[in-house]
């Protein structure tokens, strides 16, 4: 099903450079780049991962969560690149990220401008939320038209 389809308002030089399987690839890459950016880097230096991960999670053995934080960060932006069960890529890095903000970026114990700063990257990361639901909302109706 192509999303642009049913709708009247969009132009059809728009509609053309939307549905364009180029486009959608590095849509899909764009939108993930900054879990497989990290994933990478973490895989690559995991004792400053390691170090990370058990002060955010408050823990003397952080293995756990790092393999757990590998495995969501590059599985679940392989699903959406390769828009195979991107659904479930998806919706796995919208609820990773949705967990991190509120450990990583609770503005509402902070005061003056670190409050400003980090409320600012909270809203960011909601919105990055918002936009794993819309791919995965666009892969569901992707692979309805598909059947």
């Amino acid at each position: 099903m192509n999303l642009l389809s049913t709708s009247i308002d969009t132009p059809r030089w728009v509609a053309s450079i939307l549905t364009n399987p180029a486009t959608q690839l590095l849509a899909r890459i764009a939108l993930t780049l900054p879990f497989w950016w990290s994933g990478i880097d973490k895989a690559l230096h995991p004792h400053i991962a390691l170090d990370e991960v058990a002060g955010l999670l408050n823990t003397n053995t952080p293995l756990p969560a790092y393999l757990v934080l590998l495995l969501v960060q590059l599985g679940g932006s392989a699903l959406v690149i390769l828009n195979r069960w991107a659904w479930l890529g998806a919706g796995t890095l919208a609820a990773f990220t949705l967990i991190v903000t509120l450990l990583a970026h609770a503005f509402w114990n902070l005061h003056d401008a670190t409050r400003f700063a980090e409320m600012n990257t909270f809203l960011e990361h909601i919105a990055l939320t918002a936009a794993f639901v819309f791919a995965a909302i666009q892969a569901c109706a992707s692979a309805r038209s598909n059947r």
